[in-house]
């Protein structure tokens, strides 16, 4: 026979357990119910995580067809400094709510570095991604632009701050493969003819621009917080594109706003501007560094479907083609960086 069981401290003199009280069964209810909440915190984390893995590509893939479907109604340089100047005020009246929460502190040096990182991504690398959107493809915007990230890699090893890898240099080549196919159209002999669209030219000029801002923001400390940031990159960015845009305003008249362009001009502020950097900035926070770049690796599909869906852009087969280097070169690079 086993051993005798053990008589509980709740137990009488008889051996009995006693009954439970009020204010254990109290206890109880209490212990369940935290139980509860905290699975529910715990699966909205996860919806919420799941949520912007696919919602911040999507919003960054909207840039280029936004540009497509506002050609004819907005100059370049006018709908960037539509997009900054609301997307900072809206970002600033956010964080001026939020007091104390957010960093606004920072020597007028590091806030001059901030504006001017803001001149180059928001404001050149935007402008140069509408200009591109008169005059080729939403799609191979967007899949020049996507290459940012083996450009970056293959610059980080240039100067020696990163390790090539077979993996890191399979992945470069095939993004770099991928940006061949879309700018020749498939015929990647027109190189040497030196016969590439004037809008390909454009985008990539963006992306050079983006890949050299990557690199100095990574060397810049990060004094203020996400919003304040936001704030004052966009006043860099609409500061440097107000010249421009008076220039088309000149040139062209102030643009009709109708009730096509409307909703349009959300999408503009809204995603491509507050979703995509605001959205990037809290996946980094909430999925890490690995997760949001390889979900980036799917901002070129997105457009080439939002492209197809919302403003009819017919796909050609190289298209597919430069899809398929494109996509599978930068998930070689996150893998080959999440191993690191």
């Amino acid at each position: 026979m086993g051993s005798p069981m053990p008589v509980s401290r709740a137990a009488g003199a008889g051996g009995q357990v006693a009954a439970p009280t009020g204010a254990a069964w109290r206890w109880v209810d209490g212990a369940q119910a935290k139980l509860g909440r905290d699975g529910a915190r715990r699966a909205l984390a996860r919806g919420m995580k799941l949520l912007l893995l696919a919602l911040v590509p999507a919003c960054f893939a909207l840039n280029p067809v936004t540009g497509r479907a506002l050609a004819e109604d907005f100059g370049p340089a006018s709908l960037s400094l539509v997009r900054w100047l609301l997307s900072g005020l809206v970002i600033a009246v956010v964080a001026a709510v939020r007091g104390k929460g957010e960093r606004w502190r920072a020597p007028p040096a590091h806030l001059v570095r901030t504006a001017l990182l803001g001149a180059m991504a928001m404001g050149f690398c935007a402008y140069a991604a509408f200009v591109a959107a008169r005059t080729t493809e939403a799609t191979n915007i967007s899949l020049i632009y996507g290459c940012a990230s083996a450009l970056i890699a293959a610059a980080e090893i240039a100067a020696g701050r990163q390790r090539a890898t077979p993996g890191l240099l399979l992945g470069i080549a095939a993004c770099l493969a991928g940006v061949v196919a879309v700018v020749t159209r498939g015929q990647p002999q027109v190189l040497g003819q030196l016969r590439v669209a004037e809008g390909d030219l454009w985008a990539s000029a963006g992306m050079l621009v983006f890949v050299a801002y990557t690199l100095a923001l990574r060397r810049t400390p990060a004094l203020l917080t996400p919003m304040p940031q936001f704030a004052v990159m966009s006043l860099g960015a609409a500061l440097a594109l107000a010249p421009l845009a008076a220039a088309e305003v000149l040139a062209a008249g102030l643009p009709v706003l109708h009730e096509r362009t409307l909703p349009w001009l959300a999408v503009v502020v809204l995603a491509t501007g507050i979703g995509a950097f605001l959205g990037y900035n809290v996946a980094l926070a909430r999925n890490g560094p690995v997760l949001t770049s390889a979900s980036l690796t799917l901002t070129p599909a997105f457009t080439a479907a939002q492209a197809m869906v919302l403003i009819g852009e017919a796909l050609a087969w190289y298209h597919a083609l430069a899809l398929s280097l494109v996509v599978a070169g930068l998930m070689v690079i996150n893998r080959d960086q999440a191993r690191r």
